[in-house]
């Protein structure tokens, strides 16, 4: 009868140790999880932000030359280099995206 009852003792920790033997060689199945893969960029403006900064500059400098001889600036050659300047600020803008 003591055997049985150390047997019955014993009886779970066997069972654990079996259990735990039987799942440590067996492998596991890997899990991966799905991820939503972002979309492609897109480049707005000018591909060559420097290429369109120099054809700015360029016209700024036609803008310039041609008011060069003039002692005062009438209204159409402010409007010139008020739009000349905005472009100019928005190529900057642009440009510091980039960097």
């Amino acid at each position: 009868m003591a055997v049985v009852l150390l047997a019955l003792l014993f009886l779970p920790a066997l069972v654990a140790l079996t259990v735990v033997a039987i799942r440590w060689r067996r492998p596991r199945p890997v899990r991966v999880l799905a991820e939503a893969a972002p979309p492609p960029t897109t480049i707005s403006g000018d591909v060559d932000p420097i290429a369109a900064l120099d054809a700015l500059l360029a016209e700024l400098e036609g803008a310039t030359v041609h008011i060069g001889g003039a002692d005062e600036l009438d209204d159409s050659d402010v409007v010139v280099l008020e739009r000349l300047a905005d472009k100019l600020e928005a190529a900057a803008a642009s440009l510091e995206r980039v960097a």
